[in-house]
Parts: structure tokens; C-alpha cells; sequence
């Protein structure tokens, strides 16, 4: 299964990463064919074709961008990652609202050093 598409993708990632890879610990390393962010080495965000994947949301925040957004788990194959939401993304744009989430994913992420 495929979950990435460069082709579908590339404004949505480009514009996520003139925000993000300014922030301090901040790498990229390709996982499940997507682009994934490490703050210090730990997950906190992916890309996804027509997605963005946040895994180190406290439940409190993942309730509150559930109640935002149509979120669902993240599917891994047949797993089902139920601590990694998958919020939907047409274009770049949508990415303003959810960099309060990405923000706090990767300061979550860095707490677990």
C-alpha cells in the first residue's frame, strides 16, 4: 500500500517544512514512503497522500482537533494506530489551522527525549 504521492503533495510538504524545520531538533526522514518529522530523534508528524499524520498529541488534544476536524486513526496495513490521528488536507491553506496541533505535537515529542 502506498501512502505517499510527491505528485499530490509536494505544496502541502513544502510549505510545512518552511515552517517546521526552523524549529529547533527538528530532522526528516522518510517512513512508510512518507516525509516524517523528528523533534530530537522522536515521530511527531507525517505526511500522507491527501493527509497529515500528528503522533504525539496529549488525549486532550486530540478530543479538542476531533471536535475541528474529521480526523480518523491512522491505518498501518491492517493496524490501526490509534494515538496518531490523520487529519484530511486538500491544500496548502489547511495547514494554518492545524500548526497549533503540529506545534504540540513536537513539543510533546520533545519531552520524551
Amino acid at each position: 500500500m502506498k501512502y505517499y504521492s510527491e505528485e499530490h503533495m509536494r505544496g502541502i510538504r513544502l510549505a510545512l517544512e518552511t515552517e517546521i524545520l526552523g524549529w529547533p531538533d527538528v530532522t526528516t526522514k522518510k517512513m512508510f514512503g512518507c516525509p516524517c518529522y523528528q523533534a530530537a530523534g522522536k515521530l511527531f508528524a507525517f505526511i500522507v497522500t491527501k493527509g497529515l499524520v500528528l503522533t504525539q498529541l496529549k488525549q486532550a488534544d486530540r478530543q479538542k482537533l476531533s471536535s475541528l476536524h474529521n480526523t480518523s486513526f491512522f491505518k498501518a496495513g491492517k493496524r490501526i494506530v490509534k494515538k496518531w490521528l490523520k487529519i484530511p488536507l486538500k491544500d496548502k491553506g489547511d495547514l494554518n489551522e492545524l500548526m497549533p496541533f503540529v506545534r504540540k505535537s513536537y513539543e510533546e515529542a520533545l519531552l520524551k527525549e
